[in-house]
């Protein structure tokens, strides 16, 4: 049986030391958290229950991951040095879609569609760019790919939800909030 040492290295190339292993694991962990409560909470209706639920994870799992990229890039500092920034771009965007929401700010819908889908974006660009040479199929592209495949992906979905579901008139005529 494999042990996680086994499957980390098979990860990063090199048998990591016990400090990087804890935070790379407890990196991962969060990482699957984070993606998996953004898509429950875009694919979710958008009412009192499963939709603010799964964005509270989602920002929790964030916050988590940024914190566990800071260590682990610390450690292999200055080739992961990108992933700190990738961390702090999807934090940022995704405050801003919470605090738009939290503090109604004026257009607040839009702010946070736009944030929380920018967050996830950079999220899972961040995943692709660290993690796209070493999965199969992947590992074929180039790399200005793992860059720029899940803007061109996310994006059209944002302006989508943006325009489609929240039209210019629709957002006017919206002044309650969706309940946290």
């Amino acid at each position: 049986m494999r042990d996680v040492f086994d499957l980390l290295t098979q990860l990063v190339g090199e048998r990591p030391a016990l400090t990087f292993a804890a935070m790379l694991v407890v990196h991962i962990a969060a990482g699957l958290a984070a993606v998996v409560a953004g898509a429950t909470a875009m694919l979710s209706p958008k009412r009192r229950g499963r939709h603010p639920n799964a964005g509270r994870i989602y920002c929790a799992a964030l916050c988590v991951v940024c914190a566990t990229a800071v260590g682990t890039a610390a450690l292999h500092w200055p080739e992961d040095a990108y992933l700190v920034v990738l961390g702090a771009l999807s934090l940022a965007a995704a405050s801003v879609g919470y605090l738009a929401r939290h503090h109604l700010w004026q257009g607040w819908i839009r702010l946070h569609i736009l944030g929380m889908g920018t967050s996830y974006i950079v999220l899972l660009t961040a995943f692709y760019v660290d993690n796209g040479p070493r999965l199969p199929m992947w590992d074929r592209l180039p790399v200005l790919a793992f860059w720029v495949v899940p803007s061109l992906i996310g994006f059209p979905l944002v302006v989508r939800a943006l325009h489609g579901r929240f039209g210019a008139r629709r957002a006017r005529t919206i002044d309650r909030p969706v309940a946290l």
